[in-house]
Order: C-alpha cells, then sequence, then structure tokens
C-alpha cells in the first residue's frame, strides 16, 4: 500500500461541507497550482454540521493557507472566524476564508461569481427583470450585488428570509418579494428575462413540485440553476441556459485572487475545467 504525504512546506486549501463528494474544486485548484508552479494541494472534506467548529480549529492548527465553505455551513462559519470583510457581513454568510496576520478572515463570492457568469453568457442584467428563487445565502449575495442595476423578485416558501433580503437592499435597487407559489411564480415569470434558480432543486423538478411547467416559461428566457451536483435538466425548446459550471469557474478565480492577492489565471482554470468535463458547457 502507498501512502502520499503533503510536503511540509506546501500550502493547503481546502472545501468544507456536507456531502462535498460532488465537488470540482479540487479537480480545477489541484490542477491549477500545478500548472502555475505553486506548491500547494486542495482538498474536500465532508463535514457534518456538528464538526463545523472542529474543522475550523483544525484549519488553524495546521495553519491552512484558506479553504472554502459550502453547503450548509455558510451562515454557521460567520461566527467561528476572526474577521468578515463588509460585504459579506452584510449578506450574513460566507464561502471562502483566507488566513493572514488578522487571523481567519472571510469573503462572500457568490454574487459576484454569478454576476460574471451571467454576463460571460452575453447577458448584460442592467435595467432587466429578474426572477429569483428561494432565499438562503445564495440568493442574499446576488440580490446584493445585481439590485443596484436590475429590478429583482424573490420568490421563497421562507417569507420571513426573502423580506429580509429586501430589507437588506433598501435604498441600493429594486427589490420586491412574495411566497412561492404556482400562481405568484407563474405571474411572475412572464415578464421576467432571466430566472435564478438558487434552491437545491433544479427549475424543471421545482416547477412540477409546485403544480406548475417549465413550459410557462416564457420563450427568449433565460435559466440560471446555481446546483450543479447532478445532470441538468433539459429545458424546453426556445429557453436558453446558463450553466452552474460557468458559476463555479468563475467563483474558482475570485477565491484563487483572495488566496493569492494577485489576479487570477481564469482562462486556465476554465480551460482545465471544460477539459474534465470533456465539452464546453456555453
Amino acid at each position: 500500500m502507498s501512502h502520499q504525504m503533503i510536503p511540509d512546506d506546501s500550502r493547503v486549501y481546502c472545501l468544507y461541507g456536507f456531502p462535498v463528494s460532488h465537488s470540482l474544486s479540487p479537480v480545477i485548484f489541484n490542477h491549477t497550482f500545478e500548472k502555475v508552479g505553486i506548491n500547494g494541494n486542495y482538498l474536500a472534506f465532508p463535514v457534518k454540521p456538528e464538526n463545523l467548529k472542529d474543522a475550523v480549529s483544525a484549519a488553524r492548527a495546521l495553519n491552512f493557507s484558506g479553504f472554502n465553505v459550502t453547503m450548509p455551513h455558510k451562515t454557521r462559519i460567520v461566527e467561528l472566524i476572526d474577521e468578515v470583510e463588509p460585504s459579506a457581513r452584510k449578506i450574513g454568510c460566507v464561502n471562502t476564508v483566507t488566513s493572514n496576520s488578522n487571523g481567519l478572515v472571510g469573503h462572500n463570492t457568490d454574487g459576484e461569481g454569478a454576476a460574471r457568469a451571467i454576463r460571460a453568457y452575453g447577458f448584460d442584467p442592467k435595467d432587466k427583470r429578474l426572477l429569483l428563487l428561494g432565499a438562503g445565502g445564495s440568493s442574499r449575495a446576488i440580490a446584493q450585488t445585481l439590485a443596484p442595476e436590475s429590478d429583482i423578485t424573490v420568490l421563497s416558501r421562507n417569507l420571513e428570509q426573502a423580506r429580509k433580503i429586501v430589507d437588506s437592499t433598501k435604498g441600493n435597487g429594486r427589490v420586491s418579494y412574495g411566497h412561492l407559489t404556482k400562481g405568484r411564480f407563474e405571474e411572475s415569470v412572464t415578464t421576467s428575462n432571466l430566472l435564478i434558480n438558487a434552491t437545491p432543486v433544479q427549475t424543471v423538478s421545482l416547477l412540477k413540485t409546485l403544480g406548475s411547467s417549465a413550459e410557462k416559461l416564457p420563450l427568449g428566457t433565460w435559466v440560471f440553476d446555481l446546483a450543479y451536483d447532478r445532470p441538468l435538466e433539459k429545458l424546453p425548446e426556445g429557453r436558453r441556459r446558463i450553466s452552474p459550471l460557468e458559476m463555479l469557474v468563475q467563483q474558482a478565480a475570485l477565491s484563487y485572487e483572495i488566496w493569492m492577492q494577485r489576479p487570477s489565471p481564469f482562462q486556465l482554470m476554465r480551460s482545465i475545467l471544460v477539459q474534465h468535463m470533456g465539452q464546453d458547457w456555453k
């Protein structure tokens, strides 16, 4: 049996979440580190909620250079680190942590990652109507980022969380909210240019649970499912898709910039993921 050791002088980065078996982040980062000559390793650790505090303590004890945080830890992590960047503090969620002289410092790349992914497809959100499904951390971040230029409607089964998104963006854009029901969805989507689904269930399946159908999406509507843990469901003809893989690699690039304090080799990172997937998703 062979054993692989991480060299003493290697930088260690990781992902904390549960589950993480579907994560493509190790593929992106480890190949990028190798190509650009960074002595680093990126690992994915399945961390249950009750073990998150111990995982953060381990990151300190083992002197990790940084780590990403995914579901279900993006809110709880805020209270376990030393400092939170102001925009992430306003959102109340962190998904990227770096270790520096101030200790463990939290950032949020969800909003900027989504905005970059959307624009990569040639969609300009300025003065467009966006329908945002779900009211979790990703939704809050995306609303904060896009509210100054877009008209956003947030629909969620959790009205209190949706209301908080609206409250957090007051004075910074046009955001409304409502209950995620068949009737409210079908009413809202008729005037929407882009549907952003930040729930764990992909759009086609989610609409079926509401008693609706993806056929209700107007022709030409863009659909952006954030979940990538399973193959994307087929949309009806005439609807356009923004792939969550584009957001994934945009966020990886943002994490790289936070950790390394220099521009990311974005095209390299994207090409690594394209090669791993066997085709471009655009």
